[in-house]
């Protein structure tokens, strides 16, 4: 058989096997999820297409999520029933190694890799954005007088801070604006305050503004009422990006927030584990798939009996939960962010090799 035949063939069957398994998790995550929302759908009379819609955005964000885990299940399904079936015994025969058999498999490994990398970039936050504007847009007591300021939104750009009380109507109507201006070495010069903002015509246009100002010998402060020009450094886009609790934001979106000031509601940490953990995720599922190898040793007799599947299964369980526990150090800015997400693939893959030599050993 031509090599490239191999290749084709055993690429295709854990493709399909990990769209299977994806499908599934997702299936399973996207149920828990409506089973928590579904009520305040209903309560808004959004009915069965504010269901449908809140499902399909919210897809990517939980398709990235699972990725990694569903590339092992469905690898773990593939090579099981290769290995009872003895197919892998007969790759064994006409002279295939272990090391062979993973670098056959690696195809699969970059189209999941940098399809979901992709993915992360630039489906996720723009998909993120839509539901939480949907999100705010449909809520009919958002932006009232008088609710709650639950939801108060901080966010920076350079040394200015931003205060919001409520935002309502997708991002086009705040309330309770403050902007805190600073100099050079953080301390507040003045501040200007709005009671309402509306965004029209790609400007924001104030109500009830109210500026406070500092003396030249800053002993005193004078307040002011504001004029009708009321500047504040974000979009309403922007505004419900900044309003999400995770990074969802596009590589051009962290860069500007790294390098140019630009709004950001999140600590600087955190918008570099957001950049790295892209990159990083064709590595992981390569770890993924070197902690699965390992079931190709069972004897074809044994049958399901052998336990190995479940150890396989514990491991790649194992490897998710410490890749995301050294990943909140990352988000906390406790380690760099690039060692954040190395550490974790690589003792995933220095168990994996260490396994397979023991295996071998056999």
């Amino acid at each position: 058989m031509p090599r490239h035949v191999l290749i084709k063939a055993l690429n295709r069957a854990l493709l399909g096997r990990f769209l299977l398994c994806g499908a599934v998790l997702v299936s399973l995550l996207e149920i828990l999820a409506l089973l928590e929302k579904t009520t305040p759908i209903l309560n808004r009379h959004l009915g069965v297409r504010g269901i449908l819609t809140f499902a399909f955005l919210h897809l990517p964000a939980l398709s990235i999520d699972i990725l990694p885990l569903a590339f092992m299940v469905g690898a773990l399904f593939l090579l099981t029933q290769m290995t009872l079936s003895s197919e892998i015994s007969a790759l064994r025969a006409a002279g295939l190694s272990t090391p062979a058999l993973y670098r056959l498999l690696l195809p699969a490994v970059l189209i999941a890799g940098i399809g979901g990398t992709c993915a992360q970039y630039w489906l996720v936050p723009a998909c993120e954005n839509a539901l939480t504007t949907w999100w705010n847009r449909t809520d009919p007591l958002a932006g009232q007088d008088g609710q709650p300021e639950d939801n108060i939104l901080w966010f920076r750009a350079g040394p200015t801070l931003v205060r919001i009380g409520q935002i309502a109507q997708g991002g086009t109507f705040l309330r309770d604006v403050t902007i805190y201006h600073r100099d050079s070495t953080g301390l507040l010069t003045r501040t200007e305050h709005a009671n309402t903002l509306t965004f029209q015509n790609g400007l924001w246009h104030p109500d009830g503004t109210q500026d406070l100002s500092l003396t030249d010998d800053k002993s005193f402060v004078t307040v002011t009422k504001g004029g009708n020009i009321f500047t504040i450094p974000a979009t309403p886009s922007v505004i419900m990006t900044l309003s999400q609790t995770g990074a969802a934001v596009t590589p051009g979106q962290i860069s500007a927030i790294l390098h140019k000031g630009a709004p950001a509601s999140l600590p600087r940490a955190t918008y570099r584990m957001a950049l790295f953990s892209g990159m990083i995720l064709p590595v992981e599922i390569a770890v993924m798939l070197l902690l699965t190898l390992p079931v190709i040793y069972i004897p074809p007799r044994a049958g399901l009996r052998n336990p190995l599947p479940v150890y396989v299964l514990a491991a790649g369980m194992g490897f998710v939960i410490l890749q995301g526990m050294i990943s909140a150090l990352g988000n906390a800015g406790t380690l760099p962010a690039p060692l954040a997400v190395s550490v974790g693939p690589l003792l995933g893959t220095l168990l994996g090799l260490t396994w397979l030599l023991r295996m071998e050993e056999r």
